[in-house]
């Protein structure tokens, strides 16, 4: 902030920078919600002065894509295991995690963090979607009573094809899920299989903007962040919801091509070149920050805030050196990456839990102790009242305030990114 003139109001020291066409240039600024709060601030504060260079023009935030993950999985987290009722059924996410992280329901019962929650996702979208395959082919052949007896009977690519269609319709709740899969009488109604649906959708959009911000398609990622921004605003993270739209609003509404082209093609990086290792530029400042503050940040005594901003600039010769000399003296296991562990044991254990509990098949008058409300449906009405929606302990509730946060239209977005 020093380098652009924002300094202490105690600090009389004058910085002086001769630029020459200043206004051709922008800085585009990755961070947190937090970094953009500050920088919102900054402009705001300057908003008085004459030039272009004093207001702080120049400055465009962009959100980190990768904060932005964490808070997806994090409403996920807030649907589906938050709430006690939602844990009680053996169908819930819940049951799940007690077999894929049997020591750890605790910590997903009250804040597991992003990267256990992330794979839970994962491995529980895998084997629910296997039982999906299974239900399916069961419906069809009864004979077929596991996948493996059905790959023995080499079905054509277009019968997989052609179940692949009928999974996506039957077995993913829907857009209108709520009037076309429920039953309009509550006795009849399979509660748990609903929510098994519903499950299912979120797991795999996740799962989606994950692909996608691996692949580096920005076009999809903006895409798949329409429905996020709803969801976020029926769990209550309203900041993430406004932030999204209002990035996604000025990117392709208010911009110029260029600034537009500029935007969309740094969002995300390939630190590596290789396919599918796209990262967002705040995961890069966050691997940076972890290098600076606990690898080379000094131990004990030396574990001070001035050593690790006087060492900070060195961060990359340390990286550099003990690389050369892993190199040089052909030290093998030279990684602290650890291998992804073999799962076939826990997947298999989740596979017979789910074929005893049958959260994809419909029974008739089957109860659950919470009906998991559609977050989607539920942020675009909070959006048409001006409402708001806490989540907590005890359940995500909307309560109508009647603000009217000077944001974009969500319909304007979608209508600037469909075309």
């Amino acid at each position: 902030m020093e380098q652009g003139g924002v300094v202490p109001p105690t600090q009389t020291e004058e910085f002086i920078y001769e630029i020459h066409d200043n206004n051709l240039y922008i800085v585009l600024f990755h961070g947190d919600l937090g970094t953009g709060d500050r920088i919102f601030s900054i402009q705001l504060r300057r908003s008085i002065e004459k030039t272009p260079w004093n207001r702080f023009q120049y400055v465009v935030f962009v959100p980190g894509l990768f904060h932005v993950k964490m808070a997806c999985a994090d409403a996920l987290h807030r649907l589906f295991i938050l709430l006690m009722k939602s844990r009680e059924d053996d169908t819930s996410l819940m049951g799940d995690v007690k077999i894929l992280r049997s020591k750890q329901t605790h910590i997903f019962g009250t804040a597991p963090g992003f990267r256990k929650m992330h794979q839970v996702i994962g491995h529980s979208g895998i084997c629910r979607r296997l039982d999906c395959w299974r239900t399916e082919v069961m419906n069809l052949d009864s004979s077929h009573t596991t996948l493996d007896l059905f790959a023995a009977s080499k079905p054509s690519f277009d019968d997989l094809l052609s179940l692949a269609k009928t999974l996506t319709k039957q077995y993913v709740a829907g857009e209108m899920f709520p009037e076309e899969s429920r039953e309009p009488r509550k006795s009849r109604r399979d509660m748990q299989n609903e929510n098994a649906l519903m499950l299912n959708r979120y797991t795999l959009l996740y799962e989606e903007v994950s692909y996608a911000m691996n692949q580096g398609d920005i076009g999809r990622v903006e895409l798949c962040l329409i429905p996020w921004i709803f969801i976020f605003r029926a769990t209550g993270k309203h900041k993430y919801a406004k932030h999204m739209v209002q990035f996604l609003y000025s990117t392709h509404a208010i911009y110029p091509p260029g600034l537009k082209k500029a935007i969309r093609y740094n969002i995300l990086v390939n630190p590596t070149g290789k396919e599918g290792k796209f990262r967002a530029v705040d995961w890069c400042v966050e691997l940076n920050n972890l290098f600076t503050k606990a690898e080379y940040g000094g131990s004990s005594s030396n574990h001070t805030v001035d050593r690790i901003i006087k060492e900070s600039p060195l961060v990359e010769v340390y990286r550099n050196i003990r690389t050369s000399i892993e190199q040089n003296f052909t030290l093998s296991h030279r990684t602290n990456a650890r291998t992804d562990p073999d799962m076939s044991k826990t997947f298999d254990a989740l596979r017979k839990h789910l074929e005893e509990t049958k959260p994809h098949r419909k029974i008739l008058g089957r109860k659950s102790a919470c009906s998991i409300p559609d977050p989607m449906e539920k942020g675009r009405l909070i959006f048409q009242k001006g409402g708001t929606s806490t989540s907590s302990s005890k359940g995500v509730n909307m309560e109508e305030t009647g603000d009217d946060e000077a944001i974009a239209d969500v319909d304007d977005v979608i209508g600037e990114l469909v075309e």
